[in-house]
């Protein structure tokens, strides 16, 4: 599972929802939360990615906001 940890904090500091998120790339607010959560495996498009970036978070760093991490605990 591969979550856009940074994007969840930028979305919570600019206070913007997965619902203007969906309505923004034309899809349902809960694709954009699967998306986010690491719920599915794919990531965003770039060109989806790309206007979440120019149109809600532009003070961000692209490469910052859509790097994922895995938050489950090394199992070494």
């Amino acid at each position: 599972m591969l979550v856009y940890q940074n994007l969840l904090e930028a979305m919570k500091t600019e206070k913007v929802t997965f619902l203007q998120m969906g309505k923004l790339l034309d899809c349902q607010y809960q694709t954009v939360s699967s998306i986010v959560n690491g719920s599915t495996k794919k990531g965003f498009y770039y060109e989806d990615a790309y206007k979440i970036h120019k149109t809600l978070f532009k003070k961000y760093n692209f490469r910052w906001l859509f790097t994922r991490y895995d938050p489950s605990p090394d199992q070494n």
